[in-house]
């Protein structure tokens, strides 16, 4: 009987740790940052912190940069199953540098002294605010439905030239 108690003991804390990989592996995941070096791209990665994607998808959004350090457009993200097969985003987005997240008023007041110390001010129209960024690539927003967002896929990345980047979702996502 003595021998029973550690056996059982044993038989326990062992189940449970199965239990907790075949959970986290399968289970729907929630991603969190994360920056990775793959060849001669650095990969970031971060989750919606603004809630913005709809309440049934989760949102990963992605900035890809070179040896350079410049950013690069990916051609597609996608998520891979077990068989092999593509998931496409239900979303996909790329942003500029520059790009307001605010919805202001494209004006600007600005004021100024001339030499005579009179205070004058000046009335602007941002134009940038106005007709939208113009800037170059920053990042990639891309949702899919949270049941398909799981430990059991990897995110693939494909670049322009077509080499592909593939990374286990459990290393961007929780």
């Amino acid at each position: 009987m003595k021998h029973f108690y550690p056996l059982a003991l044993l038989l326990l804390i062992s189940s449970l740790t199965i239990g907790a990989a075949a959970k986290h592996a399968g289970g729907i995941l929630t991603p969190i940052h994360n920056s990775t070096k793959h060849g001669a791209y650095t990969i970031e990665t971060i989750g919606d912190t603004l809630h913005q994607a709809k309440p049934e998808n989760t949102r990963l959004i992605i900035r890809v940069a070179g040896a350079d350090k410049k950013l690069i457009k990916p051609e597609s993200i996608v998520l891979i199953d077990k068989s092999g097969a593509a998931i496409k985003p239900v979303f996909r987005e790329d942003r500029k540098v520059g790009h307001e997240e605010n919805t202001g008023l494209p004006v600007s007041v600005g004021g100024y002294g001339d030499s005579s110390g009179a205070h004058l001010s000046n009335v602007g129209v941002d134009l940038g605010k106005l007709f939208g960024s113009k800037g170059d690539y920053a990042y990639t927003k891309v949702d899919w439905p949270k049941e398909q967002f799981t430990g059991d896929k990897r995110l693939q990345i494909v670049m322009p030239g077509g080499q592909a980047i593939v990374l286990q979702l459990t290393s961007l996502a929780r």
